[in-house]
């Protein structure tokens, strides 16, 4: 199964493609989606808007296909599971790259930079041996170690 989440905003452009994909034939998973506030409906798979928690879509999908959001991509990464990346250009500021650039270069997902790659980057998640994430060393203790000692 797939799961599809953007989380509390909306992202149009990839429910779309991921309908397109499932009517092409392209994908032939169970697809179900969480649109939020999206003004386009799923024709070819099940969606609901907002759930308080995702845990249990996680724990059925095989495969994560989610926008930028740090809490879910957080959320993924550190369950190890097999995370697709879409960045919602339609949010201001662009804030997501920065994170989703430096999780997908530690190995932890797949960053699909195009829309139009999305079914192969779901095709690669499958297969993908993701790296476990580890947090890194918190600096601020020794740093404040350092000044008092």
């Amino acid at each position: 199964m797939i799961f599809v989440t953007v989380g509390t905003a909306h992202f149009d452009p990839l429910i779309i493609e991921l309908d397109r994909l499932f009517e092409s034939g392209e994908i032939h998973e169970v697809v179900i989606a969480q649109i939020g506030r999206g003004s386009y409906i799923p024709r070819n798979f099940r969606y609901f808007r907002f759930m308080k928690n995702l845990k249990s879509a996680y724990d059925r999908a095989d495969v994560i296909v989610s926008t930028g959001g740090a809490g879910t991509i957080m959320e993924c990464v550190k369950r190890g599971l097999r995370l697709v990346v879409v960045e919602n250009t339609t949010l201001l500021e662009g804030h997501q790259a920065q994170l989703i650039g430096e999780m997908a270069r530690r190995g932890h997902l797949i960053w699909c930079k195009r829309i139009e790659e999305l079914a192969s980057c779901i095709t690669k998640a499958k297969s993908k041996i993701f790296t476990p994430f580890v947090s890194d060393t918190p600096l601020i203790p020794d740093m404040i170690r350092k000044m008092i000692c």
